[in-house]
């Protein structure tokens, strides 16, 4: 498990810290390619934030086993994890919120003129 936690949180941290440059991509949606969210700018930013949050509550977990502690979280560590869930979840929604939704933009339809192929 904390093999998967360390991996999750290398892939959050590069993910995270190349996002935080405002670089746009587009996110196809999952039933429909040729449709997603183009984000950019801002919207790339808060999901990049968003990413390196879920990293910092990884090393909470991974720092928390470190000790060996096994009792019950403190009232505190509890209530810091779950402050920064919603910081998480916040920053992620907000950035598909602000992506624009539409077509992809480097999508062409086969046979079309403008496909290459």
């Amino acid at each position: 498990m904390r093999t998967f936690i360390a991996f999750t949180m290398a892939l959050c941290l590069l993910g995270g810290a190349w996002l935080l440059q405002g670089p746009a991509f587009f996110w196809p949606d999952q039933l429909d390619p040729s449709r997603g969210v183009l984000l950019g700018g801002l919207s790339s930013q808060l999901l990049g934030a968003g990413l390196l949050t879920i990293a910092g509550l990884g090393a909470m977990v991974i720092r928390r086993a470190a000790r060996g502690v096994r009792s019950v979280p403190t009232r505190g560590w509890q209530l810091r994890y779950f402050l920064l869930i919603l910081l998480a979840l916040g920053l992620v929604s907000a950035a598909f919120t602000l992506g624009e939704r539409g077509p992809n933009p480097d999508w062409r339809a086969p046979g079309s003129a403008a496909d290459p192929t």
